[in-house]
């Protein structure tokens, strides 16, 4: 069963995880998701994309990495889910054109940060958004750290990290964990609509570079969390 589905409408490439469950963030998600970004990648190239929608299914946006391979005993398996979807999210981050996350339900643990790796992010009142490892015996990856960082207020920052506190309502867009709220059968459409407002009036190669101009401070962290993400990984086992 493929895990991700991939749709063109106009200029707006819509790519919705679903998995039937949760969307766990395992190693077939993403993959397919790499897949879908390929796709949506060479339609920028040839000019018929110009913003996309991440979207999660009507249940839940993510609800993390996939526990039972961190608790398998196999540290390679765990080291290189974590990895790549920490480098899935850095792509999101960098991608050439504007990335319109619709948090159609939850964003847990590692689907947080995946969240946080959006230009835009729709949801509702509804969406719970939470960096749990604390609550579940992790320490949060200094990567996904600069993440959150680079996009919470500071109070929420400090609450998220070493508190796993949970947001909702509209402190969700006064945090820094969402930037619109719309009612939750929206929330998708909504963010297809802004991704359309975007490729209508924002020049790509100059969104691009902005953005990256923007983040580089960020990146850079997070890039230096990337390499030393072996060793915090071997001391958290």
């Amino acid at each position: 069963m493929s895990t991700v589905n991939y749709a063109q409408a106009e200029a707006v490439a819509t790519i919705t995880l679903d998995d039937g469950k949760v969307n766990v963030l395992g190693p077939v998600m993403q993959q397919n998701i790499h897949a879908a970004l390929d796709q949506a990648e060479q339609a920028v190239a040839a000019g018929e994309v110009k913003a996309i929608v991440l979207a999660g299914n009507d249940r839940v946006f993510s609800g993390g990495f996939d526990l039972a391979i961190f608790g398998s005993g196999d540290a390679v398996a765990g080291l290189g889910m974590l990895s790549g979807g920490i480098e899935l999210m850095v792509r999101l981050l960098t991608f050439p054109v504007p990335v319109v996350i619709a948090a159609t339900g939850p964003a847990i643990a590692g689907g947080s940060f995946l969240l946080m790796s959006g230009d835009h992010r729709v949801g509702s009142s509804k969406v719970r958004c939470q960096a749990n490892e604390v609550a579940i015996g992790m320490t949060v990856p200094q990567a996904c750290v600069e993440i959150l960082r680079m996009r919470l207020t500071r109070a929420a920052f400090q609450r998220s990290v070493g508190l796993a506190a949970v947001f909702s309502g509209p402190e969700l867009v006064t945090t820094g964990w969402l930037d619109e709220i719309v009612e939750p059968e929206q929330v998708l459409s909504h963010a297809q609509q802004v991704a359309a407002g975007f490729a209508a009036t924002l020049h790509p190669k100059h969104h691009l570079a902005s953005k990256l101009k923007a983040r580089g401070d960020a990146l850079a962290a997070i890039r230096a969390g990337i390499d030393g993400l072996a060793a915090e990984f071997a001391a958290s086992v």
